[in-house]
């Protein structure tokens, strides 16, 4: 079975043919441009010292510069890394803003250390990468997972290291060191906005467009609380054991008083299986759950309209094509899931510029970027006679071939 470092690499080589573009365009992106690995030593409570592995990935810096997350997880790979950098500049090159990709992180678990120890290993990482970052090279970004007070220390580190430049380009800092108001909830209000805007798009009347969720992890939850509070109805919605189906809609606060500390809410109540809620009749399917793939055999079986996908790599490639024919719409990751960017992006042009805007600023700014991205792929779509899975990475890659013609690269 593929990586989701190598389908992403096969759906590039694949849309780059389709484009027309010649071979060596596929070559030259679909691999980073510069990749870093650290070795970071970190003084720890009991006086030990502890190497720590981190690394920060740049896809290319075609548009200038790049900007990507910092990932803290035990778990965290070159690949993965790599991936996710190169997703960035596709994420990026959808919303039109002029931004590589990149991305970055420590392999480490920062439940297992002390506030000390994790500021110590903040400040470590930033010393081991300071000359590939910068307000004019590449700009580190907060991970939903990372606090306000991770990326302070990284920007208080830079400052000392870098004296004659200014740190505020580092960006998911709190809001009294020049971040956003909610910069926690970005990748979900983009989510949520992308779906709104699919229904506006549609002409769907949201009162009357059965939705259905699958899972109740943190995404989960919140689009089932902000799209209940606008009146849409939501008739199915899985836990990881099991799922619940109601015709005439769920009260989603009523359920959430009987989710245990596991995020079970299916205990104790009629309850079907995730298999038969996914089969079930509704307008919109948002899928929320990581390390599970919807294979040809069950997209045979499903009843929705359009699908939102919210994590990658959640379809696979069969069941995308038969999903097109069927005339069901996706909604791929690498369109639902642009808020962090955005909000990123938002926070440097403060920066840049400044000055601060207000909420009806950001919040207009957001709304506007998502609707045209949409829009954007939707035409191409349209045009070209491809799924907006296949239109998503159409648009996100043409931006960037194009640029490398026109600066001579190629």
């Amino acid at each position: 079975m593929n990586t989701s470092y190598e389908h992403l690499q096969n759906m590039m080589e694949d849309v780059l043919r389709q484009l027309g573009y010649p071979n060596e365009i596929y070559h030259l992106l679909k691999e980073p441009s510069r990749v870093l690995k650290v070795r970071i030593p970190v003084r720890m409570d009991d006086d030990k010292i502890r190497i720590f592995t981190g690394y920060r990935i740049q896809h290319h810096d075609l548009f200038g510069v790049t900007q990507g997350n910092v990932h803290f997880r035990p778990t965290l790979t070159e690949k993965e890394v790599s991936a996710l950098a190169i997703l960035r500049s596709v994420k990026a090159s959808n919303l039109q803003l002029p931004l590589g990709g990149s991305c970055g992180g420590v392999v480490c678990d920062p439940r297992e250390l002390s506030y000390r120890e994790l500021e110590r290993l903040c400040r470590g990482y930033v010393r081991v990468i300071q000359h590939v970052i910068g307000p004019q090279l590449d700009i580190p970004s907060s991970d939903a997972s990372l606090d306000p007070q991770i990326m302070a220390w990284m920007m208080d580190e830079y400052s000392r290291l870098n004296a004659n430049e200014d740190p505020n380009f580092i960006t998911g800092k709190p809001f009294v060191l020049g971040g956003l108001k909610k910069k926690e909830e970005a990748i979900k209000q983009g989510i949520l906005q992308t779906i709104l805007s699919l229904t506006e798009q549609h002409q769907l009347d949201l009162h009357n467009t059965r939705i259905l969720i699958h899972g109740t992890g943190q995404i989960g939850s919140y689009l089932a609380d902000a799209l209940y509070e606008k009146g849409a109805k939501i008739v199915g919605i899985s836990d990881p054991q099991a799922a619940i189906f109601e015709e005439d809609g769920i009260d989603i606060p009523e359920l959430w008083k009987s989710k245990d500390r596991f995020g079970i809410i299916t205990r104790n109540k009629n309850s079907i299986t995730i298999e038969e809620l996914m089969r079930q009749q509704a307008d919109v399917l948002i899928l929320t759950t990581k390390n599970e793939q919807i294979t040809k055999e069950l997209a045979e079986q499903l009843h929705s309209t359009f699908i939102v996908e919210t994590v990658s790599h959640t379809l696979e490639r069969e069941a995308i094509h038969f999903l097109h024919q069927q005339q069901v719409q996706i909604i791929p990751e690498v369109l639902s899931t642009t808020g962090g960017i955005i909000y990123a992006y938002i926070e440097w042009m403060e920066h840049k510029q400044g000055k601060k805007f207000t909420d009806d600023e950001i919040t207009e700014l957001f709304g506007t970027i998502i609707k045209q991205a949409i829009q954007a792929v939707s035409d191409i779509a349209e045009q070209k006679d491809v799924n907006l899975y296949t239109a998503s990475y159409m648009i996100g890659l043409r931006n960037q071939a194009e640029a490398l013609r026109f600066r001579g690269w190629l």
